[in-house]
């Protein structure tokens, strides 16, 4: 089973918003796992105000990349849990 714990970007609306990564092949749901931007990312950014239908897509520092939706953000915080589409980009 795969793993990937490090940095990423989300690509939503034109933007690539770094992230840290800890993600996971998961045997029945594809892939999954957390996502959490830096304490830069403004708050009012796509990523800080995804509702839970949001889905977004994932690109590695080796240009892989994997969609995903996401399953639990608190509100106006930093970190996102997420499920990933398809095979995982790690």
């Amino acid at each position: 089973m795969g793993r990937y714990h490090g940095p990423a970007n989300v690509i939503t609306g034109g933007l690539a918003i770094p992230v840290e990564t800890d993600l996971h092949a998961d045997d029945l749901a594809g892939w999954r796992g957390t996502l959490q931007a830096d304490e830069d990312t403004d708050p009012a950014d796509d990523f800080c105000a995804a509702p839970g239908n949001w889905s977004g897509k994932l690109r590695l520092p080796d240009g892989r990349d994997g969609d995903f939706v996401i399953v639990e953000h608190p509100e106006g915080l930093l970190r996102m849990e997420i499920k990933g589409k398809g095979t995982e980009p790690f």
